[in-house]
């Protein structure tokens, strides 16, 4: 069993309570100036007791204003209440991604939810088979590569760039480790993990990323020709510096649980 390092879907699951508080903002403000404006109507016209034109006019406006404001925060909280769940799922995806993980011999050591100045890797491996930079998505249905190298779900072509932006955190990753171990002597290979979905991108189809499956995962890891083997030095030193990338993140500090011996 690997020895397991940081809280699997922490930040995932900190993303969707930070977008949770959102929506309770936003309810909680809409109703707060819709009950502001409706009494301040209200007193008017039991003041002039309907009497006043301007006011009645006034007062349409305001209920037709009242609609329109309660439709457009209703498509802002849809909004919200899809990228919670999108956070949510990724953070399930994250803990099944890290269950296989801990399935790995004691020769690795895993490092989940690692922050880097370009963003969160969702798992870190170190072992004798080289140095690993793992993304979860929890996608559904099947994933192919755009000729440009970006992924496709379901024959779309995504929105954003995943594939180079998890690139650039894994290269950040390599760049404060060499900092740390005063050596270049390793590089780190970037996989891409999907749960749930068909993948079918084959390995160069995405740059330097290759994707697979949950149940192909900790056979890719343990297969040395997706990497460069390390020795025990150099493994030693690769851990050492990832717990200290891990130590400059407060919220890793609080999770960090010891190590899992081999059973």
């Amino acid at each position: 069993m690997a020895k397991i390092f940081g809280g699997a879907g922490a930040h995932a699951a900190s993303q969707s309570v930070a977008v949770f508080k959102k929506m309770f903002l936003t309810v909680t403000g809409v109703i707060a100036l819709l009950a502001l404006l409706e009494g301040f109507v209200s007193a008017a016209l039991l003041t002039t007791r309907g009497k006043s034109l301007p006011l009645t006019l006034f007062a349409a406006a305001f209920a037709a204003g009242a609609l329109w404001i309660g439709r457009f925060y209703a498509r802002r909280l849809d909004k919200y209440e899809s990228e919670r769940m999108s956070w949510r799922m990724g953070a399930i995806g994250e803990c099944e991604v890290a269950a296989e993980l801990e399935r790995l011999s004691d020769r690795f050591t895993v490092f989940n939810n690692v922050n880097t100045r370009r963003g969160n890797l969702d798992h870190v491996v170190v072992g004798p088979t080289g140095f690993f930079a793992i993304e979860t998505k929890n996608w559904k249905g099947l994933i192919t590569a755009t000729s440009e190298g970006e992924l496709t779900r379901n024959g779309r072509a995504s929105t954003a760039p995943h594939v180079r932006r998890f690139l650039s955190r894994a290269m950040m990753v390599r760049e404060q480790a060499i900092a740390l171990t005063h050596s270049d002597d390793f590089r780190v290979r970037a996989v891409m993990v999907f749960p749930k979905a068909y993948v079918e991108a084959p390995y160069g189809t995405t740059r330097q990323v290759h994707c697979v499956r949950l149940n192909q995962l900790r056979d890719y890891i343990e297969d040395p020709k997706f990497s460069a083997k390390l020795n025990d030095s150099q493994v030693d030193g690769l851990i050492r510096a990832l717990h200290g990338i891990a130590g400059m993140d407060i919220d890793f500090a609080e999770t960090t649980t010891a190590p899992i011996e081999a059973a």
